[in-house]
């Protein structure tokens, strides 16, 4: 086992990232409930149900917009009921979205105050930064279920994602549940950002660090008989 970990490793250092734009992910970690929103408390949306969380910006028309598309076709096709199976939240770090008009989505909480965002990205692991010469903020995609207490119990990366895995994911966070390590390592490895699914690529090499850790074990039980 150890060697296949060892492998999934090397496969995942070769899928890094921007060190600068990307998910860290935290799970377990609990988003504080004071965090003031100009809308709310963070706490209003807690208690109640898991909460399905995508950080952005009202000003970027793509990458947010087709995140925020991504999570709301997967959301609709769970069959589950937003407000009594889940709340949907969208949070702003920009400061200029504060004085803008509330986002409006059905289903859809918009929650603006950029430095209140800055602190929640921080504790959920969500990396970014902003671009003085465009004017625009880079961020990596992606979305979180937070368990009804606020912790973080999932993370799903990219723009889209399976319905099922999206619903599993609630349940789980409604019953306190949150990732393990290896869970988030195969998270950060396998996710495939444009289908939403596992990379068949990073399958297979999954299924030759396997062939190789059952031949290494082969290997020192035949040692052995010797």
């Amino acid at each position: 086992m150890r060697l296949a970990l060892i492998l999934l490793l090397v496969a995942c250092g070769a899928q890094a990232h921007s060190p600068d734009v990307d998910f860290d992910p935290h799970p377990g970690a609990r988003v504080a409930p004071e965090l003031s929103f100009r809308e709310a408390p963070f706490g209003d949306y807690l208690g109640g149900a898991p909460v399905v969380l995508v950080l952005g910006y009202l000003g970027c028309v793509n990458l947010c917009g087709t995140t925020l598309d991504g999570v709301s076709l997967a959301l609709r096709d769970t069959g589950l009921v937003p407000e009594r199976d889940y709340r949907a939240l969208f949070v702003s770090i920009d400061p200029r979205d504060e004085k803008a008009a509330p986002g409006r989505r059905a289903g859809w909480h918009f929650l603006t105050g950029a430095a209140a965002a800055a602190a929640l990205a921080k504790t959920v692991g969500w990396r970014y930064y902003y671009e003085s010469a465009s004017g625009e903020f880079a961020h990596p995609a992606g979305s979180m279920v937070l368990t009804p207490r606020g912790e973080v119990a999932q993370y799903f990366m990219g723009v889209r994602y399976d319905a099922a895995e999206v619903r599993q994911a609630i349940a789980d966070a409604a019953r306190g549940r949150t990732q393990t390590t290896y869970e988030r390592l195969l998270l950060l490895c396998f996710h495939d950002p444009v289908t939403g699914r596992y990379s068949v690529a990073v399958l297979a090499a999954l299924r030759v660090a396997m062939i190789m850790f059952l031949a290494a074990l082969a290997y020192l039980a035949w040692r052995k008989l010797r």
